[in-house]
């Protein structure tokens, strides 16, 4: 597996965050050509700058205060599981590293840019769109899916 490749899974935060900061910042320094949509894949995928004041998909636009502390909690929650989780289940630490790693990454986005998070990837087909997204949610969403499966196919207290 992929992650059996790091030797120390705390790396994919760091992966995750650093290709996060990379991408959006190209994204800021070509917002204007990016406000049309450029194609990537015919019309399934395709860059658009957007700003998302909610949480994810845009839900729960509740305000920055509240985001950046969420956020923050969820960070430091994170850390504890990640320092308390048995250095023998590398793929469940490399788990919660990448969804650390997105968290840090749009929380980064959250405290500099008014609350606003740059999100740049669309996917859909004509009208019927996916939200639009950035590395640092991939980083969450694939992280909690490494971690939901390692979770439930793992046990407890299995090598994995």
């Amino acid at each position: 597996m992929i992650f059996s490749r790091f030797k120390q899974p705390w790396l994919w935060a760091v992966l995750v965050l650093i290709l996060d900061f990379a991408s959006k910042r190209l994204v800021l320094v070509h917002q204007e050509a990016l406000r049309a949509r450029i194609p990537v894949i015919g019309d399934l995928a395709r860059f658009a700058y957007v700003r998302n004041p909610g949480s994810a998909m845009g839900l729960f636009p509740v305000g920055r205060t509240v985001l950046v502390g969420v956020s923050l909690l969820t960070s430091a929650f994170l850390i504890y599981l990640y320092l308390t989780t048995p250095a023998r289940l590398k793929v469940r630490k490399a788990a919660m590293a990448c969804i650390l790693g997105g968290a840090v990454g749009n929380l980064i986005d959250r405290i500099f840019y008014g609350g606003l998070v740059v999100d740049f990837i669309d996917l859909g087909i004509g009208s019927h769109r996916f939200y639009t997204f950035n590395v640092a949610d991939m980083g969450v969403t694939i992280g909690g899916v490494i971690l939901f499966l390692s979770l439930l196919l793992g046990g407890g207290d299995q090598h994995e």
